[in-house]
């Protein structure tokens, strides 16, 4: 039987996800249908549907993926460093093709609205006697701000090294002290 946790069912959701960044390549991601990832990936659409109700529903799952990377790279919110950064351009770069398709949605998804909570409660660490509202904004100001960062980046198709970009992150956000993102 085909259940989640079997070497098969996690095979062909690997060739699905595979199948989509592929195309995604090529395609805007609101031009791709289900047709062609059964396609490409070689598989037929009761095996896309025995893992995904619908392309949005992959693309949650793969962001959420993505985004559980992300948030190990800084130790769920506990580590902000400049190699912490250039871990995570690094990260956007390796799948640009991804993030250039997802930072273009015009929806807040889970994945930033879990990042903005792990950031307050690394500003709370950090911060001491700040209100709850404020840390709601900073933390909104400085998830937008690392967003149109990448966003803009990938766009110039990633002409700065992830270490450039890390080092434009800590000339804005610290007071030059690369050891305290929220000094």
């Amino acid at each position: 039987m085909n259940t989640k946790n079997n070497k098969r069912y996690k095979i062909s959701c690997e060739k699905i996800e595979t199948a989509f960044l592929t195309l995604i390549l090529n395609h805007n991601y609101e031009d791709i249908t289900i047709s062609q990832i059964c396609e490409a990936a070689e598989i037929n659409r009761s095996t896309f549907y025995a893992h995904y109700d619908d392309i949005n529903d992959l693309i949650i799952k793969i962001e959420a993926a993505f985004a559980n990377s992300v948030a190990n790279i800084f130790n769920n919110g506990l580590r902000q460093s400049h190699d912490a950064f250039i871990e995570m351009f690094t990260f956007v770069e390796k799948n640009k093709y991804f993030y250039k398709a997802f930072l273009n949605i015009p929806y807040i998804s889970l994945a930033e609205k879990n990042t903005k909570s792990k950031v307050m409660t690394s500003l709370k660490d950090h911060l001491n006697n700040k209100d709850d509202i404020e840390l709601f904004y900073r933390a909104s100001f400085f998830g937008a701000g690392i967003k149109e960062i990448c966003r803009l980046w990938l766009e110039r198709d990633c002409k700065e090294t992830p270490e450039q970009m890390a080092k434009m992150i800590f000339n804005e956000y610290t007071n030059r002290n690369e050891n305290d993102i929220f000094a």
